[in-house]
């Protein structure tokens, strides 16, 4: 009898992968698995109640924690998209702010706040600054 062999070189293969495996399982995943579970099981010996219990509680611990994900992950959009917000509440304070291309800082009353492209920008007397350039803020204090 002759063996035949096979070159099985990476070169002659063609493989394509559909679902790229991960050490995570999700609710869709735990979901699949007990319905397998319950398709499968003998009908003459039924799954143990506190077992099947059990599980039912980590699916919807499991649902529960990836429902705060979403609502943490929309809070935390929200919390960055604020920066308008933020830029808002500097008008009428008093800052000292300085640009990479100065040489000093610029101490004032932020008298204006405008927008560039969706990009926040404080006025202080003639000069423009965005927030990130803001070194220092403090109460404006007017004598009357």
């Amino acid at each position: 009898m002759a063996i035949e062999t096979v070159d099985v070189s990476k070169s002659n293969l063609n493989l394509t992968t559909t679902r790229t495996p991960s050490s995570e399982l999700g609710k869709d995943d735990f979901l699949k698995l007990l319905t397998q579970q319950l398709k499968n099981q003998d009908p003459m010996n039924p799954m143990d109640d506190t077992e099947f219990i059990g599980q039912m509680t980590t699916f919807s611990s499991l649902e529960q924690m990836v429902n705060m994900n979403k609502s943490l992950e929309t809070m935390i959009s929200a919390y960055n998209s604020s920066s308008q917000t933020q830029a808002m509440m500097f008008l009428g304070t008093t800052v000292t702010a300085q640009t990479a291309e100065m040489e000093e800082a610029v101490t004032g009353v932020v008298d204006m706040v405008g927008f560039k492209d969706g990009t926040p920008y404080l006025r202080v007397g003639e000069h423009a600054f965005s927030v990130s350039d803001v070194q220092l803020a403090s109460p404006t204090i007017y004598n009357v």
